[in-house]
């Protein structure tokens, strides 16, 4: 796996977290508990990210939820396209079709 590949991944994988997040924050629209957890990205020295999970003391907001889907749609679609370019890079580079 590429640099390249390596650091998408690790956004995925962030993008995943923040994904179940956001989902634990819809669930609790209704109920009694309705705290908010939020979802920060933080870089890595050696590149890629991580996502650190934290409470928040509001309650549940449904349009930052809204907002933070279409944040983590966008996040997905451009990290996946970053990885179908560099197999495909890596592909020309060694003349595999």
């Amino acid at each position: 796996m590429s640099a390249i590949s390596s650091i998408s991944g690790s956004a995925l994988q962030a993008y995943g977290i923040s994904l179940q997040v956001t989902a634990q924050n819809i669930a609790k629209m209704n109920t009694e508990n309705r705290t908010a957890a939020t979802t920060t990205f933080q870089e890595n020295p050696d590149g890629g990210v991580t996502a650190k999970v934290s409470a928040r003391q509001d309650t549940v907001d449904i349009s930052r939820e809204a907002i933070n889907l279409m944040m983590e749609d966008e996040g997905v679609a451009t990290n996946i396209t970053v990885m179908k370019a560099d197999d495909e890079m890596a592909k020309e580079l060694l003349g595999i079709n």
